[in-house]
């Protein structure tokens, strides 16, 4: 990439993310029904978006699932 070249950016505010260990275990959520409905997308291997208003339920959901998940 040449200097002063322009490559568009979004920046969102109040966004929750999943962000796991490794991709495996993002696989393993996303293979959950009740998590992957929960899930907009996958922005990175280990990173996964989590839709508005329902960080409460994806947090209940992990927690069911044996996780300690730490939310900052």
């Amino acid at each position: 990439m040449s200097t002063g070249t322009r490559l568009p950016v979004k920046l969102h505010r109040k966004v929750c993310l999943i962000q796991t260990e490794d991709s495996v275990l993002a696989q393993e959520l996303l293979a959950r029904k009740k998590l992957a409905d929960d899930v907009i997308g996958r922005l990175a291997d280990r990173i996964l978006l989590v839709r508005p208003g329902r960080v409460e339920a994806v947090v209940e959901e992990l927690q069911r699932m044996g996780h300690t998940p730490r939310v900052v």
